[in-house]
């Protein structure tokens, strides 16, 4: 909000129709005395500075009423608009669904940071503790001094575990986290990843495939030899996380993102109450 207050006094400073203009939206200044701009330009000086009105004052689809702490909360709507900014192209953005998912794991994390917080009463011996309860092989290192510090798949994988979180969830988050990890090192793999040699690697050995690429788990085990084929050669490789992954990546599923993190803020919600 700052930032945009800032960029309209800049304008105002130094552009004089504007802040004619503006002076007489506002009810500071007469008619008679202000320059008319017509609707269109109005529009393009909005759109040339960024001031994105609508995203500033959009009201999040994510309930995070709930949130005790204001700057908790303001963060997480924060990360929520400037997600949005990313899924529409405002604001100096352009549609960009790696940063929305960036922005989507912020929101994220800081939900199970909350979680573990308000629970362990802000003792990190005790959060750790927590976590190392339900995620019985996670290593954190003796000098983190933070809970922050503590790697996201590490929570997200003890609080899957005691919550009993939706299996489609804890996927959805997962890949998002991935999204975010191939931003942070600069992966190639949704450069270099052949889906259709893939495809064709997998039809060899029989496996049966939806038309959207994901193996058809009903005929699968039907067919015990292929089953166990799938089982021991396929489905614990990395190439093949990888292609489910890309499965996953290619349709760009904004929606089911922000549906997703509706569901992890319902769930801690309730975790809390």
């Amino acid at each position: 909000m700052i930032s945009t207050l800032d960029k309209i006094l800049r304008l105002c400073n130094q552009n004089a129709e504007f802040d004619k203009e503006l002076r007489k939206r506002l009810g500071l200044a007469s008619s008679a005395n202000a320059l008319s701009l017509d609707d269109e330009r109005i529009r393009k000086i909005e759109k040339y500075l960024g001031l994105d009105y609508s995203v500033d004052s959009l009201k999040s689809t994510i309930d995070y009423s709930f949130i005790q702490m204001d700057d908790v909360r303001n963060q997480l709507i924060s990360d929520y608009r400037e997600m949005m900014r990313f899924r529409y192209g405002t604001r100096y953005h352009e549609i960009d669904f790696d940063e929305f998912c960036r922005y989507a794991l912020l929101q994220a994390e800081m939900l199970l940071n909350y979680y573990y917080d308000v629970v362990n009463h802000s003792d990190l011996g005790a959060i750790i503790s927590h976590i190392k309860t339900y995620n019985t092989s996670a290593k954190i290192s003796d000098d983190v001094k933070t809970l922050s510090s503590i790697s996201f798949n590490v929570k997200l994988w003890a609080f899957k575990t005691e919550h009993k979180m939706e299996y489609s969830l804890s996927t959805m988050l997962d890949n998002i986290r991935m999204v975010r990890n191939e931003l942070s090192h600069r992966s190639t793999i949704k450069a270099h990843f052949d889906i259709e040699a893939y495809q064709t690697e997998l039809r060899g050995f029989g496996i049966p495939l939806y038309a959207n690429g994901f193996v058809n788990t009903k005929i699968l085990e039907k067919d015990h030899v292929v089953k166990n084929i799938f089982d021991t050669r396929i489905a614990k490789t990395e190439q093949y996380k990888e292609y489910k992954f890309m499965l996953w990546y290619i349709p760009k599923p904004f929606e089911s993102i922000i549906n997703g993190i509706i569901e992890l803020s319902q769930l801690v919600d309730k975790t809390l109450k």
